[in-house]
């Protein structure tokens, strides 16, 4: 899901990288950082703000000035691409523009494998295109410097597709590698995911118990309580309660930092 287009055109007086380097004199690195400050503002704006107003319209081109300002800014593209990839209303949900400012990266410092990785994950996590994502996997394996896990991950990706427990498995490998507090904290949060994914698998079936038993789904988490199946009002690993609703489908509550869930589909 992508923001609708933008009532009115937002405003950013300097589009272009080779007048912002013009401009720059020879503090390019200085307006790369300013560009950079001013994307991760932006982003935050509006993903706090009210998801019916969100529209990300500055975030592309802010980064786009900051990676031709500062071409070997990989912070800028690697952290970049996870705003772009991140989908509505967490973010643009542009996995083909994460792609571009990671190609682009690659394109000035061709033997940075992380690159590849990262492009390879948006391939996994938001396309579901797994063939293709175990093939930028390999690629980066066999690039200098890289660890020896990333062969194993392109194995894994080929093998299980798009399951939750190939999933977790690059997570893991990303948070137990991580060569940065961004990296580790994202990954940490794509693992909490998966948990509250498998929690509520767990507590559908518990659900599906009670129905059997009473002929009728729980009108609450306290009906559940009260017939013995809870010991309590289950909560996600955020902290916040789940929601029933009244068919008996349990979801992540109003309260939950978790949303949306990831989805996983067949290999293609």
């Amino acid at each position: 899901v992508t923001p609708p287009p933008a009532d009115t055109d937002t405003l950013l007086w300097l589009r272009s990288p080779e007048t912002a380097r013009r401009l720059a004199l020879t503090f390019d690195d200085i307006a790369a950082d300013l560009y950079w400050m001013r994307a991760v503002v932006h982003y935050g704006s509006e993903r706090r703000g009210p998801a019916e107003k969100a529209r990300y319209a500055l975030l592309y081109p802010l980064l786009e000035l900051t990676t031709s300002l500062d071409p070997h800014f990989d912070v800028a593209a690697r952290l970049g691409a996870i705003f772009l990839s991140e989908g509505f209303p967490g973010g643009p949900g542009r996995p083909d523009q994460a792609i571009a400012l990671l190609r682009k990266g690659l394109a000035h410092d061709p033997g940075h494998w992380q690159y590849v990785h990262d492009i390879g994950f948006v391939e996994y996590w938001w396309l579901h295109d797994y063939t293709a994502a175990a093939g930028h996997f390999r690629e980066a394996a066999a690039m200098p410097g890289a660890p020896v896990w990333l062969e194993t991950l392109a194995a894994t990706t080929m093998l299980q597709g798009g399951d939750r427990t190939s999933a977790r498995t690059l997570w893991t490998e990303l948070r137990e590698n991580a060569e940065a507090d961004w990296i580790r904290q994202a990954a940490e949060y794509r693992l909490a995911q998966l948990r509250a994914l498998d929690e509520i698998d767990a507590l559908q079936a518990i659900v599906v118990k009670y129905r059997v038993q009473t002929g009728a789904p729980p009108a609450s988490w306290q009906a559940m309580v009260a017939a013995g199946l809870l010991p309590g009002v289950p909560m996600d690993p955020s902290r916040a309660p789940y929601a029933i609703g009244v068919d008996g489908q349990v979801t992540l509550g109003p309260g939950s930092t978790l949303g949306p869930l990831p989805t996983f589909e067949a290999p293609r």
